[in-house]
């Protein structure tokens, strides 16, 4: 990866392989859409800050939790003393925060704001401001938006993040680890309560055996669901056993043809998804954030 006055960001093919390869587990087109872009945006994040000499580990975030990235619009790199979100965005002038970063208490120390070239080739990096320079006045129906005069310059990044006062750590017992298990296995299965879930966020932000915790239970909730088709398939055509008042001459019924025919169709959408093609989402968010831009109607200032 290449980098041009510290603010050109070079996008290779690795890297829409990566975001790719996440983008098409989920089969909502919007969601799918999105997570590219977040998975893009996290990955490039973690490249430029290993190139300014800046330790991050790439699992260390919480959008690593599947159930996390598909409820929110996360793209973050947590990092010993800061957690960091990174904004990929398609025009300087509008520059958006989801507004359920703070409707859940999960926004991070700062965000990096990142412009996507209209042809995936790089990313500009902008600068990055610090999520309590938000003007929560500064809204439309989904997103906050902050001015680019406003940015701190990408030269100054190393300095802040140096002196940074900040922690990205706390401590669980096994016992307090144990107690979040419940809200773990409830968020899993959209049975969670507001409260509980906002507990839960904050404290994933802030330690990674949680965070390892949680990613178990979706391993473990996805290994029992592959097991369970596998189980109904085998089942569905067991040998049955047929008496001579079944057959007409040596006619074999069609309805063991058609639970193949469906099986096989069963199997092949849970196994693939649609192939994410990078231009062609892109194109998608482009037009969804143009319409929530701060110029539309449910603009507030």
């Amino acid at each position: 990866m290449k980098f041009e006055q510290n603010t050109l960001i070079y996008i290779d093919e690795q890297d829409k392989t990566q975001a790719s390869a996440v983008a098409k587990a989920f089969a909502n087109k919007d969601v799918k859409n999105r997570v590219f872009v977040n998975i893009l945006g996290a990955e490039l994040a973690g490249k430029y800050l290993t190139s300014e000499g800046i330790a991050i580990s790439p699992v260390d975030n919480l959008h690593n939790i599947r159930k996390v990235l598909e409820e929110l619009d996360i793209a973050d790199v947590i990092l010993p003393k800061t957690h960091i979100d990174v904004r990929v965005i398609f025009d300087e002038n509008y520059i958006f925060i989801p507004k359920s970063h703070f409707d859940l208490k999960i926004q991070p120390h700062i965000y990096f704001v990142f412009e996507l070239a209209k042809d995936i080739s790089h990313v500009k990096f902008l600068g990055f401001f610090e999520s309590s320079a938000v003007d929560l006045n500064c809204q439309n129906e989904k997103y906050y938006f902050y001015p680019k005069e406003k940015l701190i310059p990408v030269e100054n990044l190393k300095a802040y993040l140096d002196s940074a006062k900040t922690s990205t750590r706390t401590e669980l017992s096994d016992e307090e680890l144990e107690n979040f298990e419940q809200s773990i296995i409830e968020m899993i299965d959209n049975d969670i309560n507001l409260l509980d879930k906002k507990i839960l966020l904050k404290v994933l932000t802030k330690n990674q055996d949680l965070r390892n915790k949680f990613i178990e239970f979706e391993n473990f909730e996805l290994i029992s669901y592959k097991t369970a088709n596998e189980l109904e398939f085998e089942s569905e055509i067991a040998p049955q056993t047929y008496t001579d008042k079944d057959f007409q001459g040596d006619e074999i019924p069609k309805d063991e043809f058609e639970i193949f025919e469906k099986d096989e169709k069963n199997i092949k959408n849970l196994s693939q998804t649609e192939d994410v093609t990078s231009e062609e989402i892109c194109n998608d968010i482009n037009g969804e954030y143009s319409a929530n831009n701060p110029e539309n109607e449910n603009y507030k200032d």
